[in-house]
């Protein structure tokens, strides 16, 4: 083995690629400055693009010319906050082409065409102290190597007793719950005034449970985006894509609207696949108990025009959160879920003080409650001969877990952390 394999493989070696490949993103913290919609006035638009311009030149950084990875992370303070989805269409805006009045020598901030982002997370949290947005930007590619790293470690990680366990306990909570519904009148008779209560606590844990089934393992993520090196029972990249599609876990919108005049008939699809979604899973999801976000998988058909290829913000923005936010009765926030009458006693003990703090605590404003915590949509590679996908799942997000990107992090950094005598795929 030549001596740069043996140091890349070392811990040493490993930080010093991992540190190189962090020096390819852009990261920019903005404070002091409201997330809104196209109506942000002049001057704020202005104040925003030229904290970019600054950032971009104190790293000597210029706008992304290929695909990339997107993440946008807001905090809102307006009475009145518009939805995620509407700040972020001004944003993605604002990164690309400059205003007049900024001060910066080319054309472009970030990136030059919304249409280079394959990947995009966008979460927003309102109500709170001070206004922020995070935004970070990565070379598709680069996050394509992360995934593959992240893969291999998170697979390693799913197959140890705690995650076999966790997965056991989530399938017993399904059948616990569907048990408590089924037999009813024995239930009430066991449980007594305790029934409903534990009812929606059982509710609670089973819609987590379903709902996190419905996502996307990292390991398979990564399969979606190259056949697995060992050819995991034949499957190819075409076929995990389909199985995904099929899943009667997630909403399946099949191929996007691309004919003039198709997308009515696209939106009465949505609407007639969350009808269909809710009947098949009411009997868990009805009323929904867990605060919800969107991860979406876009697959384009390979006959997509570039002139008529969806935005994945639009996506989103067009077709997803207009259906499924009232469809489902989804909220942007787990507070909103929280039932303040039948706690309003708890934490009244002066001693319980983190329980005070917790009840004293600034909430969202009433107009930002509907919604969904976040959304992240990944476009995957056209497949000549094959339907474009639109497959949807709700994944329940009352713990901030946070998304696959963050996810992607952790285990890329637990991969460089970890003892010199385990192998990884450098």
């Amino acid at each position: 083995m030549s001596k740069f394999k043996d140091f890349s493989k070392s811990k040493v070696g490993r930080e010093a690629i991992h540190a190189k490949r962090q020096r390819r993103r852009v990261r920019i913290y903005i404070d002091g400055i409201e997330p809104k919609s196209k109506k942000m006035p002049p001057v704020e638009r202005s104040s925003l693009q030229t904290a970019i311009a600054e950032h971009l030149t104190l790293f000597k950084r210029r706008a992304f010319s290929g695909d990339i990875a997107l993440k946008l992370d807001l905090q809102t303070t307006d009475k009145n906050a518009p939805q995620a989805h509407t700040i972020a269409k001004n944003l993605l805006d604002l990164f690309s082409v400059k205003g007049v009045d900024v001060d910066w020598p080319r054309k472009h901030l970030l990136y030059k065409d919304d249409k280079q982002i394959q990947v995009l997370s966008v979460s927003c949290r309102h109500g709170c102290i001070a206004p922020s947005i995070y935004v970070e930007a990565a070379p598709l590619s680069l996050m394509l190597e992360e995934l593959k790293i992240a893969a291999e470690v998170s697979q390693e990680d799913d197959m140890s007793l705690d995650a076999l366990y966790r997965e056991d306990m989530a399938t017993d909570w399904i059948a616990d719950y569907r048990k408590l519904v089924s037999e009813e009148e024995r239930s009430r008779t066991h449980y007594g005034e305790l029934y409903e209560p534990f009812l929606k606590f059982s509710r609670v844990n089973a819609q987590e449970a379903l709902l996190k089934k419905a996502g996307i393992a990292l390991h398979v993520l990564n399969w979606l985006y190259e056949d697995p090196l060992s050819n995991v029972m034949g499957f190819s990249t075409n076929d995990w894509a389909n199985l995904i599609s099929e899943s009667p876990l997630r909403l399946q919108f099949g191929e996007l609207p691309i004919a003039p005049g198709s997308a009515k008939a696209f939106k009465d699809r949505v609407s007639a696949e969350i009808k269909a979604f809710k009947e098949r899973w009411s009997w868990i999801i009805d009323p929904l108990e867990v605060a919800v976000a969107l991860e979406v998988i876009v697959r384009p058909n390979p006959n997509t025009p570039s002139a008529v290829l969806h935005d994945l913000d639009n996506i989103v923005r067009d077709y997803l959160i207009p259906g499924i936010v009232p469809g489902f009765g989804t909220v942007s926030d787990p507070l909103w879920l929280v039932d303040w009458d039948s706690i309003k006693d708890a934490g009244s003990d002066p001693s319980d003080r983190a329980w005070s703090l917790f009840r004293s605590a600034s909430r969202p404003p009433a107009s930002t409650k509907a919604g969904v915590t976040r959304y992240e949509v990944w476009r995957l590679p056209a497949v000549v001969g094959q339907p474009g996908i639109l497959s949807v799942a709700l994944i329940a997000d009352n713990d901030g877990r946070g998304d696959l990107l963050d996810q992607i992090q952790k285990q890329v950094e637990k991969s460089v952390s970890r003892d010199d005598e385990r192998r990884w795929p450098y």
